[in-house]
């Protein structure tokens, strides 16, 4: 079975290689460079369609069988910055769907630069002096020390994929 996912980013990559292993589907990973056609720091529901473009759009360029889209975004929850993950999956039939990951509040610091319009992964690197964050382990890894990026998708890509593993319909 030929996998696409609609990211080049490591940590997304990985995330879908484990749960593929995981769940002990026989594939071929493709990763591919597509737009989210959603802004860089998509807000709450936005997410879900940054998601479901980036499966969509792997799904068609790469002629896969199945498309996986990541996307990290972020919401207000309870009057704070909340940060989560959607995982999109489609088949070339036309069958989807998703789950969402773990949630985390954000400290002020990350939430302030958040709403000055910087993007998580960039916010992140300002407020702990780091570089690249978004491609290694996040905010989340930051912030925990032993939750990363990957492992915060793995089970919502888990999740994604049972209607294309688990006949239970």
């Amino acid at each position: 079975m030929l996998v696409s996912i609609g990211s080049t980013n490591p940590t997304k990559i990985n995330a879908v290689k484990s749960a593929l292993q995981i769940i002990g589907l026989e594939y071929d990973l493709v990763a591919v460079s597509v737009s989210s056609g959603v802004s860089n720091q998509p807000f709450c529901d936005e997410t879900f369609v940054g998601a479901r473009n980036r499966a969509i759009r792997s799904l068609l360029e790469a002629h896969a069988d199945l498309g996986i889209g990541i996307e990290g975004g972020i919401c207000v929850e309870k009057n704070r910055l909340v940060a989560f993950a959607v995982v999109y999956a489609v088949n070339k039939n036309g069958k989807e769907n998703f789950a969402k990951s773990a949630s985390f509040t954000l400290p002020a610091k990350i939430a302030e630069l958040i709403y000055r319009g910087i993007e998580l992964g960039s916010a992140t690197d300002l407020a702990f002096s780091t570089h690249d964050s978004k491609h290694k382990s996040g905010a989340v890894g930051i912030l925990t020390k032993y939750i990363d990026r990957t492992r915060l998708y793995v089970d919502p890509v888990i999740m994604a994929l049972y209607p294309f593993y688990n006949s239970i319909d």
